[in-house]
């Protein structure tokens, strides 16, 4: 079930991101009010050379009326209530702008220059506290928005990857959804979110010189735009390459993280047969194609700069051509300071829309890690409740096994037909050569696979039928790894349970399972926090800590999958003695390929490819069956 497999629906998965980010509209609705705000002081903030170059720096003043800050500024208080009364109200007013920026021309003509200046400092203060002030509020808002949107991405990934069969992680590496979850979800976080925000701001603000622009000279600014097209088409072709480049960077970090994370994981084997050159030069080979493939998205990505500054380059002279003309042009209305103003609008309008075809850039090559993580966000388990499932909480009769066949790739089947009855409180043992079909049926009994033929039923319920979480607490299961955590023993052992519980039950259980004794010697007790894969504690040590983690929630049927098969005799004995007080009272079912570790089971099941040859007891099998004969002759 390899998940690049599934059919993308590309707009249903952004869909699914941005209603996640939407679960925070009241960040984004402050955030975009911010960012508006933001814009228009920006825009105001450029229009302060109007003045400063036509009114402050205008020698030929005839008539001063307003020889201080004070006067100016009575005199526009009461020009500003004129018009409010004139219009009917501000809103009004602000509509019909023109009317008082005349007026407010003829007062700054009237003005004492100096006065003027001191007045337009303060306001030219005032407007860049005020701008970015917005700014830091938008993208502080922004930002919280984006993290918790990546935080509920990985989350749900992670609950996704938790809720797959065990076919699923048979078929996909582990490196790879470790790559999806960190680095290509920051990516489309990044892009889909980040530069999304990003694009809007910068969209409002172009909106906002372009209406300044306009309002300052249409016909210019009409004349400056007709090279941009050319710009934007530039840009696709680019976009287009680096999306290439940048779904082969993905596809080979995931094999580089892989690579990685198996050698690391194998490492005793690597070093034990010399093969640390081997791995080094394989490492290099897969690093050395990621580096080609990352240097050419990189090199195309350079391009963006030097063909944003020729296009700044082409937009400035033809501005300058001929809004000179018009400024020489007599009775052109034209004025040095409106031309000034036109340029920091042109120019200020020039960065945005260098950052917007950047984000359509970014967007493509976003697009190949949103490929990436969609599988996972869209791929639903096979092994799920039916809406109708019953909760289980007891077990009272027996397994049975009828008809069932299983297959892990069509045409290899695992199991054929097989039809057996465990009761409860029987102790069954499966024994076998390898691959003959054990450890299938363990795995199909809690149901981490469900069967592809017939059915597995529990006191006569189909398994299927159960809820997952109430079948899976009636067994409790020990490994031939012993997988244990980074965290402490005491944690370990209630990992067993998945309800809370008490020290009492833990040490209960750790006596049971002959690892009090051990354990008891840590300085730190229960609490020891173990080493990385419990590399602090000999075979038998951490294969009896997963028994006590088994049997502490004290399920009524237990599973020992070859349980003992990696251990020293000593460390067997010690393991089967565990083993055999954990089992009292209890239906377990053995996996076993030391058949003196089965003796004493009431049932010996023997399968060969798939298939139920034998059954009976110890004894009954050493007289009726050859095959168990044989297995136990290579044993003896």
């Amino acid at each position: 079930m390899n998940i690049e497999a599934k059919p993308l629906n590309r707009w249903s998965n952004i869909i699914l991101i941005y209603r996640m980010m939407l679960r925070y509209w009241h960040y984004i609705l402050t955030g975009f009010i911010a960012m508006i705000a933001f814009a228009v002081f920006n825009g105001i903030s450029i229009t302060i050379v109007i003045p400063l170059f036509d009114y402050v720096f205008n020698p030929n003043k005839t008539t001063i009326l307003y020889d201080n800050w004070r006067a100016f500024l009575g005199a526009m208080s009461d020009t500003l209530h004129s018009h409010i009364a004139h219009f009917g109200g501000l809103l009004p007013a602000m509509q019909n702008y023109s009317a008082l920026w005349n007026d407010t021309k003829v007062l700054m003509l009237q003005t004492d220059s100096l006065a003027l200046l001191y007045v337009l400092c303060v306001l030219i203060f005032v407007i860049i506290f005020f701008k970015n002030l917005f700014f830091f509020v938008h993208r502080i808002l922004f930002n919280g928005v984006r993290g918790k949107t990546i935080r509920d991405i990985r989350s749900y990934m992670f609950g996704r990857y938790l809720s797959q069969s065990l076919d699923f992680y048979s078929s996909n590496r582990t490196g790879d959804a470790i790559v999806r979850m960190v680095n290509d979800v920051e990516i489309v976080s990044e892009q889909f979110i980040n530069s999304a925000i990003s694009a809007v701001r910068e969209l409002i603000t172009v909106i906002v010189f372009a209406r300044i622009a306009m309002l300052l000279n249409a016909r210019l600014f009409v004349y400056s735009i007709v090279v941009l097209p050319l710009f934007t088409v530039m840009v696709s072709t680019l976009g287009k390459k680096i999306k290439k480049y940048s779904k082969r960077i993905q596809e080979q970090l995931s094999f580089l993280f892989s690579n990685v994370e198996e050698v690391l994981n194998s490492m005793k084997i690597v070093q034990a047969f010399r093969h640390e050159k081997q791995e080094y030069d394989n490492f290099q080979s897969i690093n050395d194609r990621h580096y080609r493939m990352w240097y050419r998205s990189q090199s195309y990505s350079s391009l963006n700069t030097p063909i944003s500054e020729l296009n700044t380059a082409i937009t400035g002279i033809v501005v300058i051509v001929i809004g000179g003309n018009m400024i020489l042009t007599p009775g052109s209305g034209f004025s040095l300071g409106d031309f000034t103003a036109f340029l920091f609008a042109l120019f200020s309008m020039l960065h945005p829309l260098k950052v917007i075809t950047q984000v359509y850039t970014d967007v493509r090559k976003a697009l190949v890690s949103l490929d990436r993580i969609a599988p996972v966000l869209n791929q639903i388990s096979e092994i799920v409740d039916k809406p109708n499932a019953i909760e289980k909480s007891e077990f009272t009769s027996q397994i049975s096994f009828e008809k069932v066949g299983f297959y892990y790739k069509e045409k290899n089947p695992v199991l054929h037909d097989v039809n057996l009855t465990i009761p409860k409180g029987c102790k069954i043992a499966f024994v076998g050569s390898s691959g003959g079909g054990k450890t299938t049926i363990a795995n199909l009994i809690n149901r981490l696979y469900d069967v592809k033929e017939g059915s597995i039923k529990l006191d006569g319920t189909d398994l299927r039928d159960i809820k997952l979480d109430s079948l899976r607490s009636l067994f409790g299961i020990v490994t031939q790894d012993s997988i244990l955590f980074t965290k402490s023993i005491r944690e370990n052992i209630a990992y067993g349970s998945q309800n809370s519980v008490s020290d009492e039950m833990i040490i209960t259980a750790a006596k049971i399972a002959n690892a009090d004794e051990f354990i008891s010697e840590f300085p730190d007790s229960y609490d020891h926090i173990l080493g990385s894969k419990g590399s602090d504690l000999s075979g038998g040590q951490k294969q009896r800590i997963c028994i006590a983690r088994a049997i502490v929630a004290d399920p009524p049927i237990l599973i020992f999958d070859e349980a003992t098969s990696a251990l020293d005799t000593d460390s067997e004995h010690k393991v089967q003695a565990a083993i055999d007080e954990a089992t009292r009272n209890r239906t377990v079912i053995m996996i076993a390929h030391r058949l003196s570790t089965v003796v004493k089971a009431d049932k010996i099941v023997v399968l060969e490819k798939g298939r139920i040859v034998d059954c009976g007891s110890h004894e009954e099998l050493l007289q009726s069956s050859k095959r168990y004969q044989q297995l136990y002759q290579k044993q003896s």
